[in-house]
């Protein structure tokens, strides 16, 4: 296991999953060789690969806590999948939710005296795709009205870290404690709400405290994209359009007029101040998502629309610097006999793209949240087809709240035909970017007040 290990750090994951297959029928140890092997498939590119590896890790754990993580993962991993169905991922949550059949509850809390308090729940609070749709909650609030806490499962930090500490009543590093003495402390700080951002995301851990239920009331949301499926967590923050499909959740929906709100960091904002119109001679798509999000689905579609237009072509950007990753979409492109295509691994440089991108191909099931928001806010237009499930519509509804519904279509058919029409129609295109309402998606003033207003209605 340890040479698989090595091999994985130094960037060969085809030769440590053959060393992880080889492990298997004889491992003491099968759920590490598993969760090894899913860590393989991430580095390759492979969701529906990992999505099986973390299921069997969870399957063959002896250890509780661990199992709930690797099915986080799992369920995390799902959503990359284009066969994922409502009915699916009502079961599975229900599976989840049985890993905490018993599970210790705390008894409630009083309410706080004279503030409502809020206390929000992350894997960390450094700069993140995810913290630029939460920040303002933990800066703008109405100090007269709520306290605030900041509850952090990493030591890690950085300069958004240091924004957040100056901002909130108190900060709290909980990365070297167990989940139920972290929820102990949530419980005597007399939490009123407690916010998870984290969800499903970095197994599932903040989760694993929020099931002592240790705030009155226990919402989810912002951070991630979806339903728990835990019965501690009462309400998931959504909005008309992005939860509109409410089958799946087993919360209740804090249905706000606006899900999202997009504050960009000072580095994007400096890129907007700076960037210059790109001499387009040839029309470029673009498609800046994690290698994850590219299923067959929509490289097929990517296909059809590139053979469509001989002349363009396709930049694909990743959101790791691993050229495993790089590698392996070659090889795919290769496969799907997709021509004019570049793949560029993750870098801090990512934001020339905009200036040579046209138009971004979102990638579907699984769309873009910030890359969406981001694109649009740097002026680049972005086309999205939505789907039902509330992942299939963070995109979708990034762009309703932008002003542009004509980039979001509802079929694959109609992506293709979008596609090219626009390609070849530079003045609709040009008009529908002129019409992007960049100032509503950014507008985090009217969100956190309408926020708070919902949480002191509760």
């Amino acid at each position: 296991m340890e040479l698989a290990k090595k091999l994985l750090d130094e960037g060969k994951p085809s030769e440590a999953l053959e060393r992880l297959k080889e492990l298997l029928p004889n491992s003491t140890e099968e759920w590490r060789v598993h969760e090894l092997i899913g860590a393989c498939f991430h580095d390759l590119c492979d969701a529906e690969g990992a999505a099986q590896a973390y299921f069997n890790a969870a399957r063959t754990d002896k250890y509780l806590r661990s199992q709930r993580a690797h099915f986080s993962n799992y369920l995390f991993a799902l959503h990359y999948l284009p066969q994922l169905s409502a009915q699916i991922l009502i079961n599975e949550l229900a599976v989840y939710n049985s890993l905490y059949r018993d599970a210790e509850i705390f008894p409630p809390t009083k309410t706080s005296a004279n503030k409502i308090s809020v206390a929000y729940l992350s894997p960390n609070f450094c700069d993140s795709s995810a913290a630029r749709f939460y920040e303002a909650l933990l800066t703008d609030y109405d100090r007269e009205k709520f306290s605030v806490t900041a509850w952090s499962l990493s030591k890690e930090e950085d300069n958004f870290t240091k924004k957040i500490r100056r901002n909130v009543a108190s900060y709290f590093e909980i990365a070297e404690i167990s989940f139920e003495e972290a929820a102990c402390k949530i419980r005597e700080s007399g939490a009123d709400f407690l916010i998870d951002l984290g969800g499903h995301t970095e197994g599932g851990a903040t989760l694993q405290i929020a099931a002592y239920r240790p705030a009155r009331i226990q919402i989810c949301g912002i951070g991630y994209f979806d339903s728990t499926g835990l019965d501690a967590t009462d309400y998931f923050v959504g909005d008309e359009f992005l939860t509109a499909h409410d089958e799946i959740f087993t919360e209740k929906i804090l249905r706000l007029e606006n899900a999202f709100a997009f504050r960009p960091n000072e580095k994007m904002i400096r890129e907007k101040n700076s960037r210059r119109p790109f001499p387009h001679k040839n029309f470029t798509f673009g498609s800046l998502n994690n290698f994850m999000k590219l299923s067959d689905d929509y490289l097929t579609a990517v296909k059809k629309i590139l053979d469509a237009l001989p002349d363009t072509k396709i930049i694909f950007r990743d959101t790791t610097p691993l050229r495993s990753r790089q590698n392996a979409l070659i090889e795919r492109l290769k496969n799907f006999e997709i021509k004019n295509f570049e793949v560029r691994r993750g870098e801090n440089n990512f934001f020339n793209d905009y200036a040579e991108i046209d138009l971004i191909l979102d990638t579907f099931p699984y769309p873009g949240g910030m890359m969406t928001a981001l694109a649009l806010y740097m002026g680049v237009p972005v086309l999205n087809l939505c789907g039902k499930l509330p992942h299939t519509r963070t995109g979708a509804d990034i762009l309703k709240i932008s002003g542009v519904d004509e980039l979001i279509v509802y079929d694959v058919e109609e992506y293709i035909k979008k596609a090219v029409g626009l390609a070849t129609n530079r003045a609709k295109l040009a008009a529908l970017t002129e019409k992007i309402f960049a100032d509503k998606l950014t507008d985090t003033k009217t969100f956190v007040e309408d926020f708070y207003k919902r949480l002191e209605a509760i």
